[in-house]
């Protein structure tokens, strides 16, 4: 089953941001993304609201839709500093599962390939993940 990912600017609160984390689902979960590009990415796996996207689209707004290929070290230093800061993810202790533990989050330097508005890759522990949000347009 595909999903599609409507963060809806007119919506009571549009600035959801969520972590799609694979796993064998079944279930595609897709985000338009990259600002005035409108390209959609898809990830199968499970979909988890994590905060505000607030600093992110914030972040973004700067490129005015036209988000870079190639990006500046000061950029990726930034987002860095913003994902591990600004996300909060939490799992089941595995001992207990009685409490949760918080997993923290980084920018995924080894798929920067897929970096764009509303498609951050980034690592949750050892996983591969994606952040994704409202796309600007």
């Amino acid at each position: 089953m595909q999903v599609r990912v409507d963060f809806n600017p007119h919506d009571a609160v549009p600035e959801v941001l969520c972590l799609i984390v694979p796993a064998p689902t079944g279930v595609v979960y897709e985000n338009q993304c990259g600002g005035h590009a409108c390209l959609r990415k898809s990830l199968e796996g499970f979909l988890v609201v994590v905060g505000r996207a607030t600093p992110f689209t914030e972040f973004f707004a700067r490129f005015d839709g036209r988000p870079p290929v190639s990006w500046t070290v000061e950029d990726l230093d930034r987002l860095q500093r913003l994902v591990r800061e600004k996300v909060a993810y939490f799992v089941p202790d595995g001992d207990s599962g009685d409490s949760d533990v918080r997993v923290l989050l980084s920018l995924d330097f080894d798929r920067l390939d897929d970096l764009t508005e509303a498609w951050l890759p980034v690592r949750a522990g050892d996983e591969a993940a994606v952040l994704v949000f409202a796309n600007s347009d």
